[in-house]
């Protein structure tokens, strides 16, 4: 069992770099992985951390993609995925000791009110249900999609408060650049593709209007 932490950044390197001042004093054995969408020049002086720079931003859902098929492909079956914005006060401890509890066929995340800000996602859960959708562009309903999308695989879904960031802030990289809000164009492709908003989808198939719950 072994687990990484993954974390996209877009325009929020003063925040990011705040919770890496934690994350490596608490994380020494973990590697680290961060996608730059900004082209922020983050500084690379982190032990065990490898930065992945990008010329444009990806949006989230691409942003999840790239770095668990970096993580998989360094032999990683576990994924810690944290907001830039959010300081996760936890050790290596007790995030093995979630993932322990939970196993690898159910998905962890943060209690509701902390949103997709923290959670863990097993390579066996990203192998069955597949990539995030990037068709969801920039931010907002690619992780409403992915969750659908495993109740739809029966996959468990798990709220854990050891998941909640001691340190949250709700959508800063949007505070900070208003334009990157899609929420209302992501919206309506939602509701394109399952038929309703988040708890009132009609489909089982993407976009197939016939097949109904």
């Amino acid at each position: 069992m072994k687990f990484c932490i993954l974390i996209p950044t877009l325009n929020r390197k003063d925040l990011l770099l705040e919770a890496m001042d934690y994350y490596t004093n608490v994380f020494t054995n973990i590697s680290i992985y961060i996608l730059d969408n900004g082209k922020q020049d983050i500084p690379n002086t982190y032990l065990n951390t490898y930065i992945y720079t990008k010329e444009s931003n990806l949006g989230v859902a691409a942003s999840w993609n790239f770095l668990i098929e970096k993580a998989i492909s360094n032999g990683y079956n576990y994924f810690l995925i944290l907001n830039d914005d959010i300081i996760l006060k936890k050790d290596e401890e007790s995030i093995y000791n979630i993932i322990l509890k939970y196993g690898s066929d159910k998905f962890i995340r943060s209690e509701q009110f902390y949103n997709w800000s923290a959670f863990i996602l097993s390579k066996s859960i990203y192998h069955r249900i597949g990539r995030f959708d990037t068709s969801f562009e920039r931010c907002y309903f690619e992780d409403n999609d992915y969750e659908y999308r495993m109740k739809l695989e029966n996959i468990p879904i798990v709220y854990d408060k050891e998941l909640n960031a001691e340190v949250y802030r709700n959508s800063m990289t949007i505070q900070k650049e208003p334009h990157l809000n899609n929420f209302n164009n992501n919206l309506k492709y939602y509701e394109s593709k399952w038929g309703g908003v988040p708890t009132e989808e009609k489909y089982t198939i993407p976009f197939n209007r016939n097949k109904e719950i």
